[in-house]
């Protein structure tokens, strides 16, 4: 069986059947589909039910009933169009696409999504973290590769934190934790907390017991751990208190550095006030932090794009990619577009296909579409003009709608001085260039149309698993989190 989304008007019956029509000409989008199938089906702006297919009947038309099985909610498409494993589905990006086949791990991602819509307004306000995440799963081995030390490490804190151990504590006990938290790699920090008791017993036992024991809402209990004249621990810093607070609580709390804190507020400017270190103190800050990180799915959309690499306690991986968002901000270098740009430049996905040497594409310096039958495309003023000529002159019903699109934004939509990214079907970036000439026309017959094309950048950036078009032309412009993402993988 396989599984849907089809496309079509908003259902105002009462009934639990669905009469779904295409033109003959449309039959090609309804390829595979068989009695039985599972479909999502919506509307122009939500997915509204789940239905089976019951018959498919082929005269004048494509008949195609279904019989909804599920229509307790909806799911909104400008939502869905944002979630990693379904922002690239083609029907979320052209609205002439009527029917779309999903293979079977997005089918069990939406799936996930209608068992628990809830989920779904947060995931896509927080779609911009998912390029982070995905540039942190090729670099997350090397962040995560001490995890029997870490293992080592939490089987002590375990021990350590244990209310009867904590009530009996003398200081050689407590002493121990500076061979184990990395912060006292640096002696002076280690000294400074561990060189010798700076307080009674009381103070260091109350300390932790007020943490993990106390009867105060975890705020207020955070708020003393880091602040309190009475319970904090003499001679720890932020760093060693951040990382002592996740060891004692690996399962609710990440690690909270300055490493930590500085990539959380980069990540959550635009949520987060301000004023925020104004109006809360440090122990406050940590409880908002640690609750905006779960409002924004943060663990969901990690364990969904980069996945599980350790039996660590999730929050240890998600601290090491908080770490690693720290490392690229304070490093990286952007890469500079010439100051020529124009204000309402566009950016262009251009790909070759396989048959094409890509050393021989870049040194003709120019791109091509092939225009076949219909000639110039200039004498077309819409998409609409170009299906109809397409259908007469090859006297078919069936229409290449994608490409020819693609013929019609070559023409009319892409301009001199926009950008573009020459991308190859395996999943490779191999070069980035600007536009310097009009849409071109040929003298010879059977040549395609083309435009010039200035090099700007050339390489080899791999892409695999990110970026997935059928179209051989896509305008990004508007994607701007795939544009950040692509631009600054060139820069590297």
């Amino acid at each position: 069986m396989s599984t849907w989304i089809i496309r079509g008007e908003s259902i105002h019956s009462q009934t639990n059947t669905i009469i779904y029509q295409l033109d003959m000409y449309e039959q090609f989008q309804a390829q595979g589909l068989n009695v039985g199938d599972k479909v999502f089906y919506s509307d122009s702006t939500h997915i509204t039910c789940i239905c089976k297919i019951m018959s498919i009947t082929i005269i004048d038309r494509i008949t195609i009933t279904m019989q909804i099985i599920d229509d307790h909610h909806t799911l909104a498409n400008t939502h869905l169009r944002k979630i990693w494993g379904l922002k690239n589905l083609d029907i979320f990006k052209l609205e002439d696409i009527k029917m779309l086949l999903l293979n079977e791990k997005e089918e069990k991602l939406l799936d996930s999504i209608w068992k628990a819509p809830g989920t779904l307004e947060g995931m896509a306000k927080y779609e911009h973290l998912d390029n982070y995440l995905f540039q942190f799963k090729s670099a997350a081995d090397d962040w995560l590769r001490e995890e029997e030390k870490q293992k080592s490490r939490y089987q002590f804190f375990k021990n350590f934190s244990k209310e009867e151990n904590l009530a009996t504590m003398n200081w050689e006990y407590f002493e121990a934790i500076g061979e184990q938290l990395p912060a006292f790699q640096m002696p002076l920090l280690k000294e400074q907390a561990l060189g010798k008791q700076k307080a009674s017993m009381y103070v260091y036992r109350k300390s932790f017991l007020d943490l993990l024991f106390g009867e105060s809402n975890m705020e207020v209990r955070l708020d003393n751990f880091y602040s309190s004249t009475d319970s904090k621990l003499p001679g720890f810093g932020q760093k060693s208190l951040g990382e002592l607070l996740h060891y004692l609580l690996p399962n609710y709390y990440c690690s909270f550095t300055n490493q930590e804190m500085y990539a959380i507020e980069h990540l959550y400017k635009e949520t987060l006030s301000i004023s925020i270190k104004e109006k809360y103190s440090i122990g406050s800050r940590i409880y908002h932090y640690q609750k905006l990180i779960n409002q924004s799915y943060l663990i969901e959309k990690y364990l969904t794009i980069v996945g599980r690499k350790t039996d660590l306690p999730i929050y240890y991986e998600i601290s090491c990619f908080l770490r690693f968002v720290y490392n690229a901000l304070k490093n990286k270098e952007s890469f500079n577009v010439p100051s020529d740009r124009k204000e309402c430049a566009q950016y262009w996905m251009y790909t070759i296909p396989h048959s094409v040497n890509p050393g021989l594409f870049l040194d003709g310096k120019i791109l091509t579409l092939y225009h076949r039958k219909l000639g110039d495309i200039r004498q077309y003023k819409t998409k609409q003009e170009v299906w109809k000529q397409h259908r007469q002159l090859y006297k078919n019903s069936h229409v290449p709608y994608l490409k020819t699109s693609a013929l019609f934004q070559f023409c009319h939509e892409m301009k001199e001085g926009d950008y573009v990214f020459i991308k190859r079907k395996e999943g490779q970036i191999v070069a980035f260039g600007q536009i310097t000439s009009d849409y071109l026309f040929p003298q010879f017959p059977y040549a395609p149309s083309y435009r010039k094309v200035k090099w700007l950048k050339t390489g080899k950036w791999v892409i695999d698993g990110r970026l997935y078009y059928r179209n051989r032309l896509i305008n990004l412009s508007r994607y701007e989190n795939t544009l950040t993402y692509l631009l600054e993988l060139i820069s590297e």
